[in-house]
């Protein structure tokens, strides 16, 4: 009878440690897919590729090109700029903004049109230039200016740098300066530099 019992009570136990693991294991994977949210919310932010478009409103062949690129991202190699062609003077170009996420086999995530779409009230593009000036085109859903699709006029011809600045979460509106949109705790999610000529 005694012999009975343990056993009941061995088979119990048993069935108790079984329930238990297979809970832990439900928590578990519910804890992975968390993690995997977490890392895909991260590549929402880990831009690698940023691509600045420019058209001639008049000659679409006429085309300035700058372009980032930093395949492992940040703490690894430095990334690598290129611009292809250079502004006409006194000319007004098209200009449209990517900035991407390009993964290790080879898939890409549009970070600039979910921005766009989800998050533009969050965001706001800044270009920093004495060659041309760069007016902004699009809104966001409060009105305020987002600059994803923009509007560059050029001047007389020369050189110099031209930066261009993803801000997350920065003061809107703003005066339209960098440095106001990020007095309230703003930071950027990808800034870079390019060097530009117009001729």
């Amino acid at each position: 009878m005694r012999n009975l019992e343990l056993k009941k009570n061995l088979r119990l136990l048993a069935i108790l440690f079984v329930s238990a693991l297979a809970f832990n294991a439900c928590s578990d994977d519910d804890h992975d897919h968390d993690d995997h949210d977490d890392h895909d919310h991260d590549d929402h932010e880990e831009i690698n590729r940023l691509i600045y478009t420019l058209t001639n409103s008049e000659n679409a062949s006429d085309l300035v090109i700058m372009t980032f690129d930093d395949p492992d991202g940040e703490g690894g190699a430095d990334g690598t700029t290129s611009v292809v062609g250079t502004f006409s003077a006194n000319t007004t170009y098209d200009g449209a903004v990517q900035f991407l996420h390009v993964h290790e086999d080879g898939d890409i995530d549009d970070i600039g049109a979910e921005i766009a779409e989800d998050e533009a009230d969050e965001h706001e593009v800044f270009y920093s230039t004495s060659l041309v000036n760069v007016q902004k085109v699009d809104k966001d859903a409060n009105g305020n200016d987002l600059g994803m699709v923009t509007e560059v006029t050029t001047g007389d011809a020369g050189e110099g740098p031209f930066t261009i600045t993803l801000v997350h979460e920065g003061k809107k509106p703003n005066t339209g300066l960098l440095e106001d949109a990020l007095s309230e705790g703003g930071t950027p999610d990808i800034e870079q530099s390019f060097s530009i000529t117009v001729e």
